[in-house]
């Protein structure tokens, strides 16, 4: 069985016997985080909803990143994936909102952030943190890393009762 199926039936039963609601919010995962949360039966009771939001007009509109972070940080970057995550729990009602914003490859990237790079963000009622985290590996590769990492870190939250 896969990093992420297991990850995500950990989540899933650990949010359920403590009555904690989770989302996402996607960039360069498209959705992989909620649908593999999905993937366990009785994600119904914890997953609140994910959005996938590939473009800075969508971050923007649909989770509420302010346009001036996309213009000064851009979309990848520590400030985005906080404010994805916040505008995440905020939309969907959520206990925990994930984000992850990044450099699937094989190109963007820059100098300060090649590709691989991801920011992962993650809100609670108490706090709204962002981590910084360089993959190695194809795009597929990146994709289902940054995965397990937004996986492990909603687990975390949960166990810690936010």
């Amino acid at each position: 069985m896969s990093e992420s199926i297991e990850l995500a039936r950990s989540l899933v039963r650990e949010a359920y016997a403590r009555g904690v609601t989770v989302a996402t919010a996607e960039s360069l995962t498209a959705g992989m985080v909620a649908a593999t949360i999905a993937s366990i039966p009785g994600a119904s009771a914890v997953l609140n909803g994910g959005a996938a939001t590939y473009t800075d007009a969508i971050k923007h509109r649909v989770l509420g990143v302010s346009e001036d972070t996309l213009a000064t940080y851009t979309a990848v970057s520590e400030q985005t994936a906080r404010e994805m995550a916040r505008g995440a729990r905020e939309l969907f009602e959520a206990d925990i909102a994930v984000s992850l914003t990044g450099y699937a490859g094989p190109d963007g990237g820059t100098e300060d952030d090649p590709v691989g790079t991801v920011y992962v963000g993650l809100a609670t009622s108490r706090n709204v943190i962002a981590r910084r985290v360089v993959f190695q590996g194809s795009r597929n590769e990146v994709r289902d890393a940054a995965t397990c990492c937004a996986l492990e870190l909603l687990l975390e939250a949960c166990v810690q009762s936010l």
